[in-house]
Parts: C-alpha cells; structure tokens; sequence
C-alpha cells in the first residue's frame, strides 16, 4: 500500500511538472519580449473591461429597483381617486392624501363647490394657478385677488395647511366652514346661497371622512 502511494505522488509531481513547463513554452514562444509582455496585458486588461460592461448591464442594482418600482396608493389615496376620477384636481390626490383626514376631505369638498374639482380655476397670464378652493392670500396674487400657485404640490400645501388651522378653532363641520364663502360677514347667514355651500360641501365631506375611518 505505501509503495502505491508513493508512486501516485510521484505521478502527480510529474503532471504538476509537466503543467509548468508548458506553461514556461508558451510564455516563451508567444511573449518573448517586454513589449510583448505588456501587449499581451493590455489585451487580457481589454477583454475582462468588455466582458465587464456587458455583464453590468445586466446587474439590477437595490437603488435602481426602489427607483423604478410603481407607488402603491394609499387607501386614502385610492378613496379620493374613485369620488373625483377624471377631474384635474385627480392629479393632487397623492398630494392631499398626505393630510389630515378631516383636512383631505374638506379640500375635496370645498373644491369641489368653488371650481367643479378644478374645472373653473382663476388664472394667471394665461397659466392654471391650480387654485381649486377660491382661496385668496398672498402668494403671487391674480388680479382678482386669487392666490396663484406654481404647483399642485404647494397648492394643496397652503390651502391644507389655511384649513388645518380652521379645523384647530373648532371649524370642524361644513357649516362651520361656510366662513370660507364670506368670511365673518356670513356668520348666522340663513339665506340660499349659504345653504346649499353648506349642503354640497356636506354631502363630499362626509362621503370622503365616513370612508375614511
């Protein structure tokens, strides 16, 4: 047994050996000067930097994946989707649906008592102010007095954050909220006009927070 051994090594010695020295043959037959040495380096360098290229196209990288995957829509996002489909105040539902829902639903149902879910809109040197609410403050004002919004995002932004701070005094309610039609003028109105702001705004306000509990 130990004689089988070692003439099993042995042989492995000599395959070993006999690799080497083909190896030496082909380095000295093909690379038999320094230039030849680096111009068979640039070569091998060349060929792993194309196979390298070619293989990273194919690599889906975290970062890319989280980039390219479609939002899922909140459930409130999807709520306020279905009242006002096909309506442009639709593109500022991922935007309202950041809000407090009571908030989220008196910005859709003011909107749409004072411009149709944006389908009557002051504008501004013939550009939309996506202005939805009849909302008139500082920023960048029409002739009329309307505030004139760059964006849907900064739009619902302020007009949420002017609702936000009604809702905090204790203007929680639709007819509460009639203050936004006429101001302080309006408190106690009974007249029609005033009745049925507060009876379509209700009707949205509560169609949208009901569902949103």
């Amino acid at each position: 047994m130990r004689k089988k051994k070692v003439v099993r090594t042995a042989s492995r010695n000599e395959e070993g050996g006999n690799k080497k020295e083909k190896i030496i043959k082909i380095t000295e037959k093909y690379l038999k000067t320094p230039e030849d040495i680096l111009f068979g380096f640039l070569i091998a360098f060349s060929l792993f930097f194309i196979a390298f290229c070619f293989e990273s196209q194919n690599i889906v990288y975290p970062e890319a994946i989280s980039q390219v995957q479609r939002r899922v829509p909140t459930k409130l996002e999807k709520n306020i989707g279905k009242v006002v489909s096909d309506y442009p105040i639709e593109k500022m539902a991922p935007y309202i649906a950041k809000q407090d829902k009571k908030v989220a639903a008196f910005l859709v149902a003011i909107a749409k008592k004072e411009s149709n879910w944006g389908k009557r809109t002051p504008k501004k040197n013939g550009k939309e102010c996506f202005n939805y609410w009849g909302y008139r403050g500082r920023e960048n004002t029409t002739a009329s007095g309307y505030s004139c919004f760059k964006s849907r995002s900064q739009a619902v932004s302020v007009v949420g954050k002017r609702i936000k701070n009604l809702v905090a005094e204790n203007i929680d309610t639709p007819r509460k909220m009639l203050v936004w039609k006429c101001g302080g003028s309006c408190s106690g109105e009974t007249g029609r006009g005033a009745s049925k702001w507060i009876r379509d705004v209700d009707f949205y306000y509560k169609k949208l927070y009901t569902g949103m509990l």
